[in-house]
């Protein structure tokens, strides 16, 4: 179980850009659908869709420090449709606006 939820780990760092979609991962790994689910809350504690958000907005929180890319062009990159949508995702997750963990944290 492990090695399954290591080899996803790798995935989401490969693909965590432009795939949000955790079927798509279940492909990958060849594995049954909600296999990953049930062996990511059994290990981690949390579903595999939370896992590939904690990585998105990790990314997300090195590039507002790193760079000074609009809030729409972050959101674009992480390949969310609508910036307003990736705002709050971001908040509910780190408790802070794009701008405002921007304007804290730099």
């Amino acid at each position: 179980m492990e090695e399954v939820l290591h080899r996803f780990e790798e995935l989401i760092d490969k693909h965590f850009k432009v795939e949000h979609d955790i079927a798509f991962y279940e492909r990958e790994l060849n594995l049954q659908p909600k296999y990953l689910s049930k062996i990511a809350k059994k290990i981690y504690g949390i579903p595999p869709c939370q896992m590939l958000i904690k990585k998105q907005i990790s990314h997300s929180e090195d590039i507002l420090l790193q760079t000074d890319k609009t809030i729409k062009e972050i959101a674009h990159e992480m390949n969310f449709e609508d910036p307003y949508y990736f705002s709050r995702l971001f908040k509910s997750k780190t408790g802070f606006s794009p701008s405002e963990y921007r304007k804290i944290h730099k």
